[in-house]
């Protein structure tokens, strides 16, 4: 997988570069460095671990472990057969595939006479012959090489090529010897060598492997330098040469079970033409010359399943053909390079389906992900550059992988056994992606960001099913890096159709690839112990990128004040198709994606206060609006039937929902009688109080009935979503009576019957109503106050709003101007202010008196002392007017009469006449 991992990198970092993008490309190959590290680290951790098991186990066996009789039986040697016993693949491995256990190349051993009976034990669990454990990626490879048997010997024999190379140009530039006896000589030396490593093949085999690997690659290197160097060969003669020397080297390795003579021999066929280059060389002559290699390697392929062999193989090909392509292609050479890219692609595709095929049954079904998803990924990239000067060339390319892979897998499926169906489910899944990849190629370029984002989603999907954490992770980054690639090229220009344009289908498809990800993550959270968290990750990447593609597409499409009602109708519409998918699939994130939408709805309100709205239902909004609620109940309901309800969730969406729907409903209602008045008067302010006021009126009156949703969350509505909006209320009545005149136009203004005053007091009313529900209903304090807090509120409340009304009064009936200088110096206002205050002692005291409420009426007497402390402070300056004596004489008879029918209530527990 990490061969998938850097192939994919590679290609895109060179693409990147190709676009001037420098940013980017460092980017992707920051992120695939730092996967290295990571799984270097979690490779060396888990060496530790074993080596100190192993010596565990050593250590206890020593312990265990009986003095040996001098004489006893040998155990019979285990048969060909059971060397040939696969090991069963492990959950610790962390690739896509696994090796099959070749049987050692040795003589079979005679069987002892004797066979001593012993008490039958479990079967050991197959192991893999000494030197044959499958290798997990090409840095273990190489650790491999140089840490095994011989150390010094493998060591020597890359010297020893590297020598050769400089042997040669220090030779040729200097011209000692005549070049033809330098090259025979070189010739005829590998020979002897491979010829000693033959001889050496059974007494000492691992010497003789490396020593043959080594004769091998000096002849590559020698007869392409006779061929490019010194045109000593004709081309057929070399090309012959190369095709006998690939057969050799392949024919050698399977006859000796010697993958690493084959890698050995493949990567110094590889390395020959780049230590012998020039610069000046054909393309078409290089690329031949691998195309030799890599049929050598399919011949192989057809025999052995060395997964090594092929990475190396793939790993030099289409990277000294990325490399050369980047200094090299000019658009004159398209027919060869396509040609080669072409044999490539063919060779690479047949490889990864012969090393399904010839897996042991043990590991029957495992594929070689790196080869099945790295050549269509790199391959596509490379045909990417060759298709710029084409408008609809990659789209007809991808077109032809779409239907190649899908032909694949229907052949696989119908003609192969059922071990072989993963490897047609992966082209299966390759096929739709190219298929879908081909709707934005044609239309625009933006392909690189389409096809990693759904290679990712297959690349997880065939990591899910293999339990394969590290392509699994890789699958998750390449729609990363998928996202950044499409941001990098976000500012290209884009198709004029709407929706159907490269932009909008390009981010539809990373969307897509993130949701389905979220969702087979979710579908197999049973296995993956980390599966919720990227789950979650992958299904908020998808709805980001495809609620922002949406708004985008919108933004870009629709003109003027209209973005909104469409935007709000989007998102409300895409809400409904998440909830039905997610209900189908049984998947309950995306099932609830509709909680998103109250969030959304107040984010389009902000939208229309920033751009001046006069009206929420303007511009399409009395579509928009109505169908979102109407969405978010519908499926709000549904789900609280089918799924136990989120009670910290539900209970405030339920509660902003109601705080959006009085706003909304207030705003509207408020304009449009605003409108029919010509802006006269006061009655939007009555609206605003009287709107919010009925909402709370309606709660009241239907706690009891058996009606959702306040059947099921009658505590929220009445208390977390009343409560502040019972405040507001309270505070815009007393509010409005500090700045509201209360013009009834075009009605006349009559006291406590204008529309302003009867607003207010039936505002008053349902907040004592609301008061009383929430006390009695609920058995709960409403405001958090107690009962005398409550009963001081309302009075004082009652208290300043009837001195608005007396203000009012003054204004309309009196000619008092209506601001507090004017109210101040006018004897009406002060006088009427006087006798006012005092029938409203009288009022508190008497009930007071009546209920034995001492307190009540000593609050009463304060209120007199106020208005006793007004008369001679304030009034008496002006006891010439007749405002001013009409004052006193009111209020001294007023008191009187207080005295008389409200005397002072006796204290608690006293007795007699409280006078």
């Amino acid at each position: 997988m990490p061969v998938l991992i850097l192939a994919a990198g590679a290609a895109a970092g060179a693409l990147f570069y190709f676009n001037r993008h420098e940013f980017g490309s460092w980017l992707i190959w920051g992120a695939l460095l730092a996967i290295f590290w990571l799984r270097d680290q979690r490779l060396e951790q888990r060496l530790q671990r074993s080596e100190a098991t192993l010596e565990e186990l050593q250590r206890r066996l020593r312990q265990a472990a009986p003095a040996k009789p001098a004489a006893q039986p040998q155990p019979p040697q285990t048969t060909t057969a059971a060397r040939q016993t696969p090991a069963r693949p492990t959950a610790a491995n962390d690739d896509f595939t696994f090796e099959p256990l070749q049987p050692a190349m040795r003589p079979p051993t005679a069987q002892p006479a004797a066979v001593v009976t012993a008490r039958p034990t479990s079967p050991p669990r197959p192991q893999p012959p000494k030197g044959k454990e499958p290798l997990l990626d090409l840095k273990q490879i190489i650790i491999t090489y140089f840490t095994g048997g011989n150390v010094i010997v493998r060591v020597g024999v890359i010297v020893l090529f590297f020598g050769v190379a400089f042997l040669l140009k220090y030779s040729a530039e200097r011209n000692i010897v005549p070049i033809e006896m330098r090259l025979l000589g070189v010739v005829a030396g590998a020979i002897a060598l491979l010829l000693f490593g033959w001889r050496l093949r059974l007494a000492r085999p691992g010497y003789a492997l490396i020593v043959q690997g080594g004769a091998i690659g000096v002849l590559y290197l020698t007869i392409f330098a006779a061929l490019r160097l010194y045109q000593l060969l004709p081309v057929g003669f070399a090309l012959a040469l190369l095709v006998v020397m690939s057969i050799a080297s392949a024919a050698l390795a399977i006859l000796q079970d010697a993958r690493m003579l084959a890698v050995v021999g493949i990567v110094g066929g590889f390395l020959a033409p780049v230590l012998t280059s020039t610069g000046a060389g054909s393309h078409v002559m290089l690329f031949s010359y691998y195309a030799l290699l890599n049929l050598g390697i399919v011949f192989i392929a057809g025999y052995r399943s060395w997964r090594e062999l092929n990475l190396v193989g793939f790993l030099f090909t289409f990277g000294i053909g990325t490399a050369w392509g980047f200094n090299s292609y000019q658009s004159e050479l398209f027919l060869s390079t396509e040609a080669f890219l072409l044999l490539f692609f063919v060779f690479y595709l047949t490889i990864g389906l012969l090393f399904a095929r010839n897996q042991p049954d043990a590991w029957k079904g495992y594929v070689d992900g790196s080869l099945v998803f790295g050549t269509p990924i790199v391959c596509f990239a490379l045909q990417a550059v060759l298709m710029r000067p084409y408008e609809y060339g990659l789209a007809y390319s991808a077109i032809a992988l779409g239907l190649l892979y899908s032909l694949l897998a229907a052949v696989l499926v119908r003609r192969s056994s059922r071990s072989l169906h993963l490897l047609a489910s992966a082209y299966l899944a390759i096929g739709v992606v190219f298929g879908t990849v081909a709707i934005p190629l044609a239309l625009e370029g933006r392909w690189t960001a389409a096809a990693w984002a759904l290679e990712g989603a297959a690349l997880l999907w065939i990591a899910v099913r293999q339990q394969r954490w590290l392509a699994r992770i890789s699958g998750l980054i390449l729609q990363l890096l998928a996202g950044a690639a499409f941001l990098d090229a976000a500012q290209e220009p884009t198709g004029l159709t709407p929706v159907i344009n490269g932009f909008c289908l390009g981010a539809g498809l990373i969307a897509i690839a993130g949701l389905f990800s979220g969702y087979y993550l979710y579908r197999h959270r049973d296995r993956i112990a980390s599966a919720g968290a990227e789950s979650l990750g992958a299904w908020s990447w998808g709805l980001c990128w495809w609620f922002g593609n949406g708004l985008h597409e919108i933004e870009m499409t629709v003109h003027g004040s209209e973005r909104l009602a469409v935007g709000l109708t989007f998102v409300a519409l895409s809400s409904l198709v998440f909830y039905l998918i997610g209900a189908r699939l049984n998947w309950p994130q995306l099932r609830r994606v509709f909680f998103g939408l109250i969030p959304a709805l107040l984010g389009g309100l902000l939208f229309a206060v920033d751009h001046a709205f006069r009206h929420p239902f303007r511009y399409g909004g009395v579509i928009a609006w109505p169908l979102a609620f109407i969405i978010f109940y519908a499926l709000l309901r549904r789900d609280e039937q089918c799924e136990p309800p989120l009670f910290g969730v539900t209970r405030w969406l339920h509660t902003l929902s109601f705080w959006l729907l009085i706003t909304l409903v207030t705003w509207e209602i408020s304009w449009w009688t605003d409108y029919l008045v010509a802006g006269a008067g006061v009655w939007p302010f009555v609206i605003i109080g009287i709107v919010p006021a009925l909402f709370l009126l309606s709660l009241c009156l239907l706690r009891n009935l058996p009606i959702w949703p306040l059947r099921d969350h009658l505590q929220p509505y009445l208390q977390l979503a009343a409560t502040p909006v019972v405040i507001l209320l309270w505070l815009g009545t007393l509010g409005t009576s500090l700045v509201s005149r209360g013009d009834p136009w075009p009605l006349p203004y009559l006291p406590l019957l204008n529309p302003l005053d009867l607003a207010q007091a039936g505002v008053l009313a349902i907040l004592g109503l609301w008061l009383f529900t929430v006390r009695t209903q609920l058995q709960t304090a409403p405001l958090g106050l107690n009962r005398p807090l409550l009963i001081a509120l309302i009075a004082g409340s009652l208290f300043w709003w009837l001195n608005a009304v007396v203000v009012r009064a003054l204004h309309h009936l009196g000619q008092v101007p209506f601001h507090l200088h004017s109210m101040v110096a006018s004897d009406l206002a002060q006088t009427t202010f006087s006798i006012f205050w005092t029938i409203t002692a009288l009022l508190v005291m008497w009930s007071g008196a009546r209920r034995g409420l001492r307190l009540v009426w000593l609050i009463g007497s304060a209120l007199i002392a106020l208005v006793i402390v007004k008369l001679f402070t304030f009034d008496l300056a002006h006891t010439s007017t007749v405002e001013r004596i009409i004052s006193f004489m009111g209020v001294g008879l007023l008191c009187l009469l207080i005295g008389y029918l409200a005397p002072l209530p006796p204290r608690q527990g006293s007795e007699g006449d409280p006078t």
